[in-house]
């Protein structure tokens, strides 16, 4: 019987590079710790779900899901198939978008990774208002 996959880590960000000759060499470009914003509804217009995944010699599905503070679930990407590996050895580097993803409050997100129907882990993400600076006094 294959070993279930283990998470490695996920990490969010505005762009992914996949190397064409060397698909496990992978860079994730401007990774966010969060976001803040002036307003709500905050839109972020694209953004990346990578993860990596411990080896499995059998393939399965995954997706994205990001839920609010109160677990509902605000955006999902769609199911994606994975093969399975060679060797136990390497990792499964998987990817996602979000187009339009919208926050409609401050608050803390989780970012989840689901493989087949069981959440494998998460991340916390903040989405902060912006302080206002504030205006100098004029004299």
């Amino acid at each position: 019987m294959a070993e279930k996959p283990r998470l490695i880590g996920i990490i969010l960000c505005e762009r992914v590079l996949q190397d064409v000759l060397r698909r496990d060499a992978v860079s994730c470009v401007n990774i966010y710790n969060g976001i803040t914003a002036q307003s709500f509804p905050a839109v972020v217009p694209l953004v990346y779900a990578f993860a990596q995944i411990s080896g499995s010699s059998e393939g399965f599905e995954y997706q994205f899901k990001i839920a609010d503070n109160s677990g509902r679930v605000i955006a999902m990407s769609p199911p994606a198939k994975v093969e399975p590996l060679p060797s136990q050895f390497m990792t499964h580097k998987i990817i996602s978008a979000f187009s339009g993803l919208a926050f409609e409050q401050e608050g803390t997100y989780e970012i989840i990774l689901y493989v087949g129907n069981e959440a494998l882990g998460s991340l916390p993400f903040q989405v902060l208002v912006m302080a206002q600076q504030p205006q100098p006094v004029e004299a």
